[in-house]
């Protein structure tokens, strides 16, 4: 069963607004956290920003590709029309985030933590989010075409609209998934295709996934 989604905790305006990465640098050489913080139309590729804490942040408009945030901490964050194309998140923790009109192709997001996250009208093609735990998460009208789940703990994860062709989902388990508003074609799966066990599926998708029950349907 569904249950609540804890959204960004936000308290009225923010008191910093970062409008040059030398400010970002900044903040990590000193080694200091990121607070209450309005971050806009900051471009960076292929920075280094691994370590990075971030609390009640908003991103607005930002291009970080080929970035690295590697164990990151955001929380209380809101990441909007941003780009993250292509940049590293491993081993990061996300708590009540929010990522809303997002490109996100390519990102490896692999051994995080994602806990009461909310992605919407986000690009996800090709994202890797092996071996992540995520818990009270939705993925709504979302593309995450070509992208890796594969041994994967989810609890509370919601598909609403999402694009999920050609998705890997090897080695984990979907038990009580509901896939009846997204796109499986083409789902990766074991051979046995025992992670679909238990999931939710409209009478189309059933038929796509048969191959995995060594049954043909006639029409």
């Amino acid at each position: 069963m569904a249950q609540k989604l804890l959204a960004p905790i936000l308290n009225g305006e923010m008191e910093w607004v970062y409008e040059e990465a030398d400010q970002l640098f900044l903040q990590k050489e000193e080694e200091e956290a990121v607070r209450h913080t309005l971050i806009k139309n900051i471009h960076m590729t292929g920075e280094e920003l691994s370590h990075m804490r971030f609390y009640s942040v908003i991103f607005e408009n930002c291009s970080f590709q080929d970035c690295s945030f590697l164990r990151g901490e955001f929380n209380d964050v809101i990441f909007r029309s941003c780009d993250v194309s292509n940049s590293v998140f491993t081993d990061s923790y996300f708590n009540r985030t929010e990522f809303s009109h997002c490109k996100g192709m390519g990102a490896i997001f692999g051994g995080s933590t994602i806990l009461h996250m909310k992605v919407t009208d986000c690009n996800l093609d090709y994202a890797n989010l092996d071996s992540c735990k995520l818990e009270h998460v939705r993925f709504l009208e979302s593309q995450l075409r070509g992208s890796f789940l594969t041994q994967c703990h989810f609890k509370d994860v919601i598909w609403n609209g999402a694009d999920l062709e050609r998705a890997s989902f090897f080695k984990t388990l979907l038990r009580g998934t509901d896939f009846t508003t997204s796109n499986i074609k083409g789902l990766i799966l074991s051979d046995d295709g025992k992670e679909i066990g238990g999931a939710v599926v409209d009478l189309y998708q059933a038929a796509e996934l048969s191959r995995y029950l060594g049954v043909t349907i006639k029409s």
